[in-house]
């Protein structure tokens, strides 16, 4: 019998390092390990050798490992590391300053600035130089190469690593900001070019600019992490890791490298991954929304056909990003989200958070604060004991809720405790109805999948609260995003702005375009969409563009989209389309994980009934499940859980 080959995926979160390992043969092993304050690296080392002690996997067998990481939302949530040198165009230094002057909250007296540019690529940063190319795509002032050798070497002086390079329409003719990148590094080896025209190339100069400035000052930080990472690993004879990207699908780590700003939204777009890989059949043909709850926040997502849904903005904290990335909303609730009463005698639970250091109370860390966590362990909702070996204090919990709660409500410990835990599926369910209803889906057509270490801990109570009957516990909830790393393909994206009537020429210029676009990879498969917006307006909408569509069914899919999205279309449509996508798909490399590794698992489950009511805290191995009074649970044929409300409840 031939020795089985292993694939490993690794997902870092904020509290634990969840790894799962596939084999050829067919055999999924899974755990969680903790993560140490201020560490990156070794963490995830003590990890995978973890999996490789308790499994007896030698380093040779393993064939591939998947990494998804938090580490660029870190940065872009945090702001703290240097700032970057930018380069732009004579008159158009201010462009990152200026923004867009957006104002989410029209009642907000003080208006924070749109950009941290006074912090990471402040005015004394921005510099502007010689050479101009029009609306058109044409040259009509050639760059200066003895100002660019002579701002290099004075940008190596300053102590700057990364430049980001953001010239005028350079989405229509790159090679100016190319010709840029290459007299730069000719003057000095050292600095990190990141290239407008190939962040983000599309049109509107602001958004394209600050993807581009967020992208160069990621590089140093991302650049050294993943060649930390990939050294430790060759040094124990494991492979190179292939990253997990926003938009989908996975590269090799040296692709990562250089366009690191892809990586923001990893860990979300491998939780739907995985989601989609863990469905039966029967459920992906229908809306599935996912609900996947952290230790800082919780991320709702959309499944239609099986798959992700993806959208162009990415919302990071107060930051606002073009970028391609899986279409999830993020809520500041989580595990470690402090529970507190305000002024006015109103219960608040998040934004703020006590991360994982020091942890909720109940953690014994250092952390004194009420959070999520400890009201859960106060209603018998949590073992002893997290996976991975974390150990839970009943006493400090119950200190921390007494005080920061019950005693400034007046009421019991346990009052309080059910009261953070409502407030918490409250404001999940808000956001699960706010999602659907703006794509056109109600919610009650919908099925609610838990996903991430504490889904399952509140879904049904977000589904009772939301209108929906039906719930699912795939099987590796706890570790869902180190699943889909693993049941991801290799993708490579291709983008093409242009400004095209959808009339009968325009086509005829899209399908020749189409044409030109070669991918550098071998594909199993290739999905084409188009953005599209009327004449006058500045937000598109995608639509995809099947291979046999003609102008008629190309028309009608983009009035059915935007009436879904949108409401009414203008009595008289006068549509452009302003960008090109191709997204080119490899098969899953193997060993990756299929239905055959999807197969039901009797330890996963241990010591819970196959069928039962609620209310009763299910225990497994790597999540808590949560049924309430109302429900009912059965263990499905695929290893999962489907909780269902009792008709007498829903009445």
């Amino acid at each position: 019998m031939s020795t089985p080959s292993w694939a490993i995926g690794i997902d870092m979160g904020g509290t634990f390092i969840d790894v799962v390992a596939c084999a050829s043969d067919g055999t999924l092993r899974s755990l969680k390990h903790p993560r140490e304050a201020g560490q990156l690296v070794q963490p995830i080392l003590q990890a995978v050798q973890r999996m490789l002690d308790e499994n007896g996997i030698a380093p040779t067998q393993v064939a591939r490992i998947v990494h998804g990481s938090t580490v660029v939302t870190n940065l872009l949530l945090e702001q703290n590391d240097g700032p970057v040198a930018v380069i732009t165009n004579t008159g158009m230094r201010d462009i990152l300053a200026l923004a867009r002057q957006d104002r989410r909250d029209l009642y907000t007296a003080a208006v924070l600035p749109p950009t941290p540019e006074r912090r990471l690529f402040p005015a004394a940063h921005r510099v502007e130089i010689a050479g101009r190319v029009d609306a058109h795509g044409d040259e009509i002032e050639p760059l200066d190469r003895e100002q660019l050798t002579a701002l290099a070497h004075r940008i190596a002086a300053s102590g700057l690593r990364s430049v980001a390079v953001c010239l005028l329409f350079s989405h229509l003719r790159p090679a100016h900001e190319q010709q840029v990148r290459a007299w730069l590094l000719e003057a000095q080896p050292e600095l990190m070019v990141s290239l407008s025209s190939e962040v983000d190339p599309k049109p509107r100069e602001f958004e394209r600019f600050l993807a581009t400035a967020f992208d160069a000052y990621s590089k140093p930080m991302v650049q050294q992490y993943l060649r930390s990472l990939g050294g430790a690993l060759a040094e124990r004879g494991l492979p190179a890791p292939a990253l997990m990207r926003s938009e989908g699908g996975i590269a090799p780590w040296q692709d990562a490298v250089a366009r690191p700003i892809g990586l923001a939204m990893s860990g979300p777009c491998a939780a739907l991954q995985g989601v989609a890989a863990s469905l039966p059949d029967s459920d992906a043909a229908q809306v599935v929304m996912s609900i996947d709850v952290g230790g800082t926040s919780t991320d709702i997502g959309i499944l239609e056909t099986g798959r992700p849904l993806f959208t162009d903005t990415l919302l990071c904290g107060d930051l606002t990003l073009r970028l391609r990335c899986a279409d999830v909303e993020s809520l500041s609730i989580g595990g470690g989200s402090l529970a507190s009463v305000n002024a006015g005698g109103g219960l608040r639970l998040g934004p703020r958070s006590q991360g994982a250091w020091p942890g909720p109370a109940a953690y014994g860390l250092g952390g004194t604060n009420a959070t999520l966590t400890d009201a859960l362990l106060l209603l018998g909702r949590l073992p002893r004991q997290l996976s991975g070996g974390v150990a839970l204090d009943v006493a400090l919990a119950e200190a921390a809720v007494a005080r920061d709660v019950a005693l400034p409500l007046g009421i019991a410990t346990i009052d309080a405790a059910k009261a953070i835990v409502a407030t918490a599926a409250t404001a999940m369910a808000e956001s699960v109805k706010m999602r659907a209803f703006q794509r056109d889906i109600h919610p009650a057509d919908c099925l609610l999948v838990a996903a991430g270490g504490g889904g399952a801990q509140h879904v049904a109570e977000v589904a009772e609260l939301a209108g929906v009957s039906q719930v699912r516990v795939i099987a590796h909830a706890g570790v869902v995003a180190a699943l889909g790393l693993l049941a991801s393909p290799p993708t490579q994206t291709v983008e093409k702005a242009c400004s095209l009537p959808l009339n009968a020429d325009g086509l005829a210029a899209l399908t020749a375009l189409r044409g030109d676009l070669h991918p550098s990879i071998e594909c199993a498969s290739i999905r084409w969409s188009l953005e599209i917006l009327h004449r006058g307006q500045g937000s598109p909408v995608e639509v995809a563009w099947l291979p046999e569509d003609n102008l008629p069914a190309l028309q009608a899919r983009f009035a059915a989209r935007y009436e879904a999205l949108r409401g009414q279309m203008p009595a008289r449509s006068d549509a452009l389309v302003g960008l090109l996508r191709g997204v080119f798909e490899q098969a899953v490399p193997q060993p990756g994980v299929n239905a055959h590794h999807l197969r039901p698992d009797p330890t996963r489950w241990a010591g819970c009934a196959a069928t039962g009511q609620g209310p009763q805290a299910l225990f497994a191995a790597t999540t808590t499940v949560w049924v309430p009074a109302g429900w009912q649970w059965a263990q499905e044929a695929d290893g999962s859980l489907l909780l269902t409300q009792a008709e007498e409840a829903r009445a």
